[in-house]
């Protein structure tokens, strides 16, 4: 079926969404978590057919085609991927709302939701929070983790009530309240087995001629270190690993004699540092931006600025141990 369907406004558009059943949206939801359509139905526990049947009664629906289908396979289009991002987006809502329905139902105030972009969810953030946990009548907490735009997205819509990671640029978020924590850097790490972890210092030269473990290409953070190391008269080399989880890296390091990199901040949390080695390589670049960013309505917060008070001072930890690396 061709996309034929064209709406002239959100209006328009709006009432044909009106018309999808919650067992439509869920099968979206399952082929967006899965990948494919067969590995949704698989999620479900129905049939590859009466999943595409859910597919095919929506696209009768809207008058567009959600899919392409051809002899390799499958491809989504464009208004199957606006669809696959709302089913996924709903799904997250419900499980949201779920729990504040069963804090409601108990009388008690729901979780404070922190979004964490991957490089501070295990230092920064993870600090705060068991922090947090430890203080008397402390609130309960629920920590997303999840890339910066998604995060941001679920700030705006009330998903989420705090977010902590690299901030964008101040004409992206006039909108929130915004706090700079820190500025963040990187460190070079090694196994304590590997040969460079008995040198106090390591040049560039010794760098290169090492295997890596770098992040996803696509990463805020490999953006960085790419910029770093061409200031040092160094070319990121084709990594042996890459991986999209920050916690991933220093545990491939460990088990390996793979170089790696961590952002400061997190190395310096001491939350992963176990059998790793600080590298003495002299770097020179640009350091991120670590923040906050929250609602302005909701500043005022009590249990926020609970939260927060205990954010700014594993930063002011966080800084100090930057200064020292």
């Amino acid at each position: 079926m061709a996309e034929i369907k064209i709406f002239s406004n959100a209006h328009s558009a709006a009432n044909a969404l009106r018309k999808l059943t919650m067992t439509e949206i869920r099968a979206l939801a399952a082929i967006k978590a899965a990948g494919t359509l067969s590995g949704g139905a698989k999620l479900l526990g129905i049939s590859q057919p009466t999943i595409s049947e859910h597919v095919r009664g929506i696209e009768e629906k809207l008058g567009v085609a959600l899919f392409s289908r051809h002899r390799r396979g499958v491809d989504t289009t464009l208004a199957g991927a606006v669809m696959l991002r709302l089913a996924a987006a709903l799904q997250t809502d419900i499980a949201w709302a779920a729990e504040e329905l069963v804090a409601a139902t108990r009388e008690a105030r729901r979780p404070i939701r922190v979004g964490s972009m991957a490089l501070t969810s295990g230092g920064l953030a993870a600090v705060a929070l068991g922090r947090l946990a430890a203080e008397p009548g402390s609130p309960t907490t629920v920590m997303l983790e999840g890339p910066r735009e998604t995060l941001l997205e679920h700030l705006r819509h009330g998903r989420i009530d705090l977010f902590v990671g690299r901030l964008p640029e101040e004409s992206k978020t006039e909108d929130l309240y915004r706090e700079v924590l820190f500025l963040d850097s990187a460190v070079v790490i090694a196994s304590a087995r590997h040969p460079l972890a008995r040198r106090n210092k390591v040049s560039i030269k010794q760098l290169a001629s090492q295997s890596w473990v770098l992040p996803g290409e696509d990463t805020a953070f490999r953006e960085q270190l790419e910029r770093m190391l061409r200031q040092s008269g160094l070319q990121l080399p084709a990594p042996r690993v890459s991986s999209y989880s920050m916690l991933a890296i220093p545990a491939i390091v460990v088990s390996s004699n793979l170089i790696g990199f961590l952002p400061t901040s997190l190395y310096g949390a001491g939350t992963v540092s176990g059998g790793l080695r600080h590298l003495d390589v002299p770097l020179h670049g640009t350091a991120s931006t670590v923040g906050i960013l929250m609602r302005s309505s909701e500043s005022g917060d009590e249990r926020l600025q609970g939260l927060l008070r205990i954010l700014r001072g594993v930063a002011a930890s966080a800084r100090a141990a930057i200064a020292v690396g």
